[in-house]
């Protein structure tokens, strides 16, 4: 599938070596080619997520008016996408297409100084009477071998170049001895400032905008692998990372000049209007935890109610029964006392009857 682009950048490498006969500087002059194609695609790739922040808290209420009908938010979408002409994959479909060149470069690069398996094979056919053409040393992958560059390293075991051997990596290099690592470790420690100065760069256009732990976490591992393949892969992919982290922090400077220059850049307006459409969801979330504990409060409040009448209703009918036990109580002592009063006081005509005798 990617076999055309294998043969273009293999020719563009010896083509510039056929110029300028030097390893490290055709290594570089490719890599800056492969750049200054692919600029392009990530200014438009930056504008187009600018773009995209900017219109986040019109996007944010159309989901919040049409959350309910699936349908009607996506012909909605559709339509302000059409009218405020952007395309919602505009900003990761430029990267994405990046990701084979450079994936492709650097495996030109590697294969510079592949080592030819054959050469112990090689070296036994004579004793059965067979002189073949012995290879002990590169066999160089995805060259025209007729090309100056595959010349110059077939069958060599040293790719050298200003006094360095491309063809070995800084972990080999430091294995022979710490002075004859010394010029790879320097290019490493190169390679890890300019990758972390690129993370500060980015992180440093982001003043209106809070990074999330799962960004950071991310910003820090894509250096982190940067210097861990440069430190295991040979010297040649070295200079490839090395020329390549030095162009993006260039355009990296260029991106935070041009598009976050100033209060009143897109970059800048971009970041404020996400942050208004976060201050917007996050409201949001407050006022509906807000509503619903409300809501809660209400009915709790409603059950307490319900709870005190009926206690207060058993309270009143035990009132009651007890005021009329006490009534009653009372008017059976009254009738009891009337009685006993009237039993005890005698008759007018009873003391006449006494007074006859």
């Amino acid at each position: 599938m990617f076999d055309p682009l294998f043969e273009l950048i293999s020719s563009l490498l010896s083509a510039i070596y056929s110029v300028v006969p030097n390893y490290a500087v055709a290594i570089a002059l490719l890599t800056c080619v492969a750049m200054v194609v692919t600029t392009p695609l990530t200014l438009k790739s930056t504008r187009s997520m600018i773009e995209m922040q900017r219109l986040q808290p019109q996007i944010r209420r159309l989901q919040a008016q049409f959350k309910d009908d699936r349908q009607k938010l996506n012909e909605e979408m559709m339509r302000f996408y059409r009218e405020h002409e952007i395309n919602p994959v505009g900003g990761c479909l430029p990267m994405v297409i990046q990701m084979p060149v450079f994936s492709i470069l650097y495996w030109v690069v590697r294969g510079l100084t592949n080592q030819s398996r054959f050469g112990g094979f090689q070296e036994l056919l004579p004793n059965y009477g067979l002189t073949p053409e012995i290879n002990r040393g590169f066999d160089p992958k995805y060259l025209d071998h007729s090309s100056d560059l595959y010349q110059a390293l077939l069958g060599k075991t040293h790719m050298s170049s200003f006094g360095v051997d491309l063809a070995i990596s800084p972990s080999q290099a430091l294995q022979e001895g710490f002075v004859t690592a010394l010029p790879y470790l320097g290019a490493l420690a190169v390679i890890a400032v300019l990758a972390w100065f690129q993370q500060k760069q980015i992180m440093g256009r982001n003043k209106h905008n809070e990074v999330s732990d799962q960004q950071k976490m991310m910003m820090r591992i894509g250096p982190a692998f940067q210097i861990f393949f440069a430190f295991i892969s040979p010297a040649a992919v070295g200079i490839y990372f090395l020329v390549s982290t030095s162009w993006r922090v260039a355009q990296q400077a260029y991106i935070t000049q041009s598009l976050y220059g100033g209060e009143d850049s897109v970059g800048v307006q971009a970041q404020k209007a996400m942050a208004e459409a976060r201050a917007e969801k996050k409201k949001g979330g407050s006022n509906g935890t807000a509503s619903g504990k409300s809501g809660a409060g209400q009915r709790a409040a409603g059950k307490a109610t319900k709870s005190g009448l009926a206690k207060s209703s058993s309270n009143g009918a035990q009132t009651t029964a007890t005021d009329s036990k006490n009534d009653a109580s009372a008017n059976a002592q009254t009738a009891k006392s009337g009685a006993a009063a009237r039993s005890t006081t005698a008759h007018p005509r009873s003391r006449k009857k006494k007074k006859r005798k």
